[in-house]
């Protein structure tokens, strides 16, 4: 007797949205992104181990007013399209890590949407992304597949845009920056109210 195969619909229900945003900024702005980012002081920041510095809670005047209304202008589509409530473009700062560096995992509360843009990264570069379902570490899996992932990641170029919402982990403790120079300018944006309390 032939076994009839089952008719089944399996649906990924939780999804969680990750916005690519290519050529958000110009070439000649990403050259002058690079002075302007080395020319200002960085500091040691907790997210990044080895040889890397950042300018996080420093405040300085790294875009101008041009690609932050384009930033501001993916975050409203974001917001939109996910349902969530609009946020503001608040806190910028930039990252440059050498080789032998690592980003390490962390979240940013209490920002609503945080978000990366590409200044100065090779064709190896990555950004890690953690499974927000605490129980998936407890799943018994004989497959990697989108439903059993513990992370995943994307690749990332030299003038792309990538946001996602401020509470998803990103960065991974063990992997190894390989390039020097690798520089990051990353943002967090708030609703009014949040954003009146910072």
């Amino acid at each position: 007797m032939d076994i009839k195969p089952i008719l089944m619909e399996i649906r990924p229900i939780f999804p969680t949205p990750i916005a690519i945003i290519p050529n958000c900024i110009t070439s000649e702005e990403r050259l002058q992104l690079i002075e302007v980012i080395n020319n200002i002081p960085h500091n040691p920041h907790d997210a990044i181990s080895g040889d890397g510095l950042s300018t996080h809670k420093q405040a300085p005047n790294l875009l101008n007013i041009s690609i932050k209304k384009r930033i501001q202008t993916a975050l409203d589509e974001y917001n939109t399209g996910c349902g969530y409530k609009l946020s503001k473009l608040g806190n910028i700062w930039s990252n440059i890590q050498n080789s032998g560096s690592k980003l390490l995992e962390h979240v940013h509360p209490p920002s609503l949407v945080s978000g990366a843009l590409y200044i100065n990264v090779g064709e190896e570069c990555k950004l890690y992304f953690h499974n927000p379902n605490p129980y998936v570490y407890y799943t018994v899996c004989s497959d990697t597949t989108p439903y059993t992932f513990e992370y995943n990641w994307i690749p990332v170029h030299n003038c792309e845009l990538i946001l996602f919402p401020s509470w998803l982990k990103h960065g991974k403790n063990d992997y190894i920056n390989k390039m020097d120079g690798r520089m990051v300018v990353s943002f967090n944006s708030y609703t009014k109210h949040t954003f009146a309390d910072i």
